[in-house]
């Protein structure tokens, strides 16, 4: 391992440029140079749907969300007010039921006293 890394130490070891090199390089550059002209491009012009359409997007979204809010609201509200009148159809079917049996029992209550003391026994 130690020889690879000396074997790229040497190859990479840093080397002085030759003599006269920055005199050639500036004698290869022009004596005055021309500033660079700087063009202006014209924007290209954006159509509607680059230039409105992420915020019609989200503006659709957001009403799509609220307009779906709204249906679920009034969905369960009709659920719960079709709930609560099963419940009031069962309570009063209840009632009645309770009703005509305290009736019964009422009539067997206030009715006769049976004639054979042998029909009470059980």
């Amino acid at each position: 391992m130690t020889e690879l890394e000396n074997e790229l130490r040497r190859l990479l070891r840093p080397v002085d440029a030759p003599a006269g090199f920055a005199d050639r390089v500036m004698r290869s550059l022009p004596e005055h140079p021309k500033p660079a002209a700087i063009t202006v491009l014209p924007t290209p012009r954006r159509s509607w749907m680059q230039q409105f359409g992420m915020p019609t997007a989200l503006a659709a979204s957001l009403l799509a969300a609220v307009l779906l809010g709204q249906f679920t609201a009034e969905q369960r509200e009709l659920r719960a007010e079709q709930r609560g009148l099963e419940a009031s159809r069962e309570l009063m079917q209840a009632l009645r039921l309770t009703s005509d049996k305290l009736d019964i029992a009422y009539q067997a209550v206030q009715g006769p006293p049976p004639s054979d003391p042998e029909e009470n026994r059980s």
